[in-house]
C-alpha cells in the first residue's frame, strides 16, 4: 500500500496534469474558434529576472528576503503596482466597468506562471489605465495535495492582511515571485513573516495582529464555498464581468491576448 506521502504526491501530479490538461483544451477551442479572421496576438514578456523565478514552483530554494533575488522581485513588483489604486483584495479602481476575478491558491505554480506572465500585462495595461479591476479569492489546490494543507487560510490571510493597509496585491505578487516548491513546507511563519518585511511602508506589527483575524481566515473560507458553489476546482479560475454579461470562466495559464478577448465581449 501506498505511503500517505506518495498518495498525495500521486495526487498533487493528477492534478497539475489535469489542469494543464483543461488549460490546453481551451486554448484549443479559442483557436479553432477564431480561425475566421481572428487572430490572438500572444505577447509573452519576461517580468523578472532568471535569477528571481528561481525560487518559483518549478522547485529550488525559496528566494531568501534580504538577498539580491528577493531586492529584485521587490522593485519589480513597486513598478507593476505604484499608482494603483488597492484596497482590500481588489487591484485598481472600484468605478472600472469590468472586474476580473481570480480564484487562486498561493502555493500554485501555475498561478504563479499565470501571475507572472498574462496577469502583469494586464494589471499594466487594462487595471493601471481604469478599464479593469482584479479581485483575488481563494481557492485550495496545490497547498490541499502539499505536505500541509492546514497552512492554506493562514497563507491566504496573511495576503488579506495586507490588503488592510492597500498593499495586499503586493503581498500577492512577491509570493508568486519568491514561491517554493509545492512538495516542501516552505510556507511558515518565518516565510510568511519575511514576505511581509518585504513589503515598502507595510507597518508589520498591525499586519502581524491582522493576519490572525478571524475576520480574514473567515473570509478565505467564504471564497472557498463561493468556489465550490460556482463548480469551480482549479487554478488559477478567472471570471470576467462586465456591464452586458459575464464570461465563461477561464481555466488555468491563459494568455493575455484570450483575456482581452474575454474583456471585450463583456464590456
Amino acid at each position: 500500500m501506498a505511503s500517505r506521502k506518495e498518495q498525495k504526491d500521486a495526487a498533487r501530479q493528477a492534478r497539475l496534469a489535469q489542469e494543464r490538461a483543461r488549460t490546453e483544451s481551451k486554448r484549443r477551442e479559442r483557436r479553432l474558434r477564431m480561425l475566421g479572421g481572428v487572430v490572438i496576438g500572444a505577447v509573452a514578456v519576461v517580468v523578472v529576472a532568471i535569477a528571481v523565478s528561481s525560487g518559483g514552483g518549478g522547485g529550488g530554494a525559496v528566494v531568501k528576503p534580504d538577498s539580491p533575488a528577493a531586492k529584485q522581485a521587490v522593485a519589480t513588483v513597486q513598478t507593476l503596482l505604484t499608482g494603483i489604486p488597492q484596497d482590500g483584495n481588489r487591484l485598481g479602481s472600484p468605478a472600472a466597468k469590468v472586474t476580473v476575478t481570480e480564484f487562486g491558491d498561493l502555493e500554485c505554480p501555475i498561478c504563479k506562471d499565470f501571475a507572472l506572465g498574462a496577469e502583469n500585462q494586464l494589471i499594466s495595461n487594462d487595471v493601471r489605465s481604469g478599464k479593469v479591476q482584479l479581485i483575488y479569492r481563494s481557492l485550495p489546490t496545490a497547498t490541499a495535495n502539499g505536505p500541509d494543507p492546514s497552512v492554506f487560510p493562514t497563507q491566504q490571510a496573511a495576503a488579506l492582511a495586507a490588503g488592510e493597509q492597500q498593499r495586499g496585491w503586493n503581498y500577492i505578487e512577491l509570493f508568486y515571485h519568491e514561491q517554493g516548491s509545492e512538495d516542501t513546507s516552505y510556507v511558515t511563519t518565518d516565510y510568511l513573516g519575511g514576505l511581509a518585511k518585504q513589503v515598502p511602508g507595510l507597518n508589520y506589527s498591525k499586519w502581524s495582529s491582522d493576519r490572525t483575524s478571524s475576520t480574514l481566515t473567515g473570509q478565505v473560507t467564504t471564497d472557498e464555498q463561493a468556489a465550490t458553489a460556482a463548480g469551480y476546482d482549479s487554478t488559477p479560475t478567472l471570471v470576467v464581468k462586465g456591464p452586458k454579461s459575464q464570461a465563461q470562466p477561464i481555466v488555468g495559464d491563459t494568455t493575455y491576448g484570450a483575456l482581452q478577448s474575454a474583456i471585450k465581449s463583456v464590456s
